[in-house]
This record gives structure tokens, C-alpha cells and sequence, in this order.
């Protein structure tokens, strides 16, 4: 069975996650979905797989909007076998069901729908990583749901998604999102504090290229899809979310390095 995996990261959990489903399924493709929205004709994989899976993390229990905007402009062709993997720090809450209406859009609907824990990142404006001794057990314990996920997939199972859809669920879920990115105003927030080198690598990274590096500056745009890749993967640490986040652990997946992060952006 061929199979693509469509891929978005920002720490790397879901870029780990999605290579050890790849080498348990075989035959994987894994394809950046920032690659797939730059209008290129799909790859010959795309249009004859088999199996098609969408790998994201999951922001403010949803899809990030780079995820919504890959899927809502993707063509399927045939009849493949549709399944997403939500990594998460706590719940998937609606997300996987958000993929699954924007597939019955189509026409098609998601299979399977895995939620797998990774360790946290979401580090300001409050912070919900956990203490770093307990990174190693929840990678070792997302490990451990790759062969099942596999299977099922390989036998091409319907079952139940995983996560939440209820109304109260997501009622919550968007006012927090409102709380966090228009009141408090997170992506306005972000900037590079004296320690800054002006490397350049948090433009590198960003997905959405919604970071500009001068001699003198650094910037953000309009732009921003909350993957916190430019606070986590500063050599510097010196990306805060206004004062909130000084002092507090960076993380990323000890598997993936920046030069993965730079090509998921494609240069």
C-alpha cells in the first residue's frame, strides 16, 4: 500500500511523529503541507496513493489555519484511505472532526482519527510545558501508539475519531483562542530582546514567512500560525512573547533539527 503523509510542524512532535508512522507503514511518502500550497503540480505519489494522511499539531484544540487553508485547496483523486494524527500536549478537542468536515466537503471523509500526546509547548502568554524529566516517558509513550495506528491503518479501518465535538467543547475552546491571540494579543507581542544575533533563523523556519530580518530588526507580520518554532528554535533564546515567557524552558523534538525545519518551509 503507497502512502502519503501531509506534515506540519513547529517544535518537530508532529514531524517525529509522522517519520516513525512512515517507517512502520512503509512505502511513505511524507510531503511538507507548506510545499503542497505553493501551487505545484501534486507529485505522481498524490494521485495514485493509496492512503493519504494529514499529520498536524493541534493549536487551541483545532487545526493550525495553515493546516484548514492546505486541506480546504487540496485535490484527492480516487478513492484513498483518509486518516489525520493530531499531536497534542492535552486534548485534541474538535480537531480531528474539523478535518473530517473539511474532507465531507469533498466529497470524502477521514477513516481514522488518532490524537497522540507530545510533550508541550505552548509557553506563553501562560505556560503549560510540563518539567522536563518527563519529556522522555511521554516521547517513549508516543512511541509505543505508532504500530497500532499502523495497523489499523494498513487494514483500513473505520473507527471512531478521537478527540471532542461537542458545542460546549468548542464554544470554550474559541474563547480561549480569543482570550490568548486578540485580547492579549500574542502575535503582536512577539520580538527579540538584546540577545538577538540577527542569525536570521526564525525567518528561515517560519512557515508563513511572517518574520523579517534586517541588520537593525527583527519583525513580525499579519501572519502568524502560533507554532511558536521562532521562540522554541532561537540558538539565543531571545524570541519572547512580551515579558512572559523570559526565563522559561525552550523545547523541540530531539529527533528534528533546524536544517528539517528549513526545508519544510522550502527555502
Amino acid at each position: 500500500m503507497t502512502t502519503i503523509i501531509y506534515t506540519f510542524t513547529g517544535t518537530g512532535n508532529t514531524l517525529a511523529v509522522a517519520r516513525q508512522l512512515a517507517d512502520a507503514l512503509g512505502d511513505t511518502t511524507i510531503i511538507p503541507i507548506t510545499q503542497a500550497m505553493k501551487g505545484a503540480p501534486l507529485l505522481p505519489e498524490a494521485e495514485t496513493a493509496d492512503a493519504i494522511g494529514f499529520a498536524f499539531p493541534v493549536y487551541y484544540v483545532d487545526m493550525p489555519p495553515v493546516v484548514k487553508e492546505c486541506v480546504q485547496g487540496l485535490q484527492i483523486h480516487g478513492n484513498p484511505y483518509l486518516f489525520g494524527v493530531a499531536t497534542c500536549g492535552g486534548s485534541p478537542g474538535g480537531a480531528l472532526y474539523n478535518l473530517d468536515a473539511l474532507l465531507k466537503a469533498k466529497g470524502a471523509h477521514l477513516s481514522l482519527g488518532a490524537a497522540i500526546t507530545m510533550p508541550e509547548n505552548f509557553i506563553g502568554p501562560m505556560n503549560l510545558m510540563e518539567p522536563e524529566e518527563k519529556v522522555e516517558g511521554i516521547l517513549t509513550a508516543a512511541r509505543e501508539r505508532i504500530p497500532e495506528i499502523a495497523e489499523s491503518i494498513r487494514s483500513r479501518k473505520d473507527i471512531p475519531l478521537e478527540g471532542s465535538d461537542s458545542t460546549p467543547y468548542r464554544v470554550v475552546a474559541s474563547f480561549f483562542r480569543y482570550l490568548i491571540t486578540s485580547v492579549y494579543g500574542t502575535p503582536r507581542r512577539l520580538h527579540a530582546t538584546d540577545r538577538c544575533n540577527r542569525c536570521g533563523l526564525c525567518a528561515r523556519i517560519c512557515p508563513t514567512r511572517n518574520i523579517t530580518v534586517t541588520d537593525e530588526t527583527v519583525t513580525w507580520g499579519s501572519n502568524c500560525t502560533w507554532c511558536y518554532a521562532c521562540i522554541h528554535w532561537c540558538p539565543q533564546e531571545a524570541v519572547e512573547i512580551g515579558g512572559r515567557t523570559k526565563g522559561r524552558r525552550r523545547y523541540h523534538h530531539p529527533d528534528v533539527t533546524v536544517k528539517d525545519m528549513v526545508e519544510q518551509r522550502g527555502g
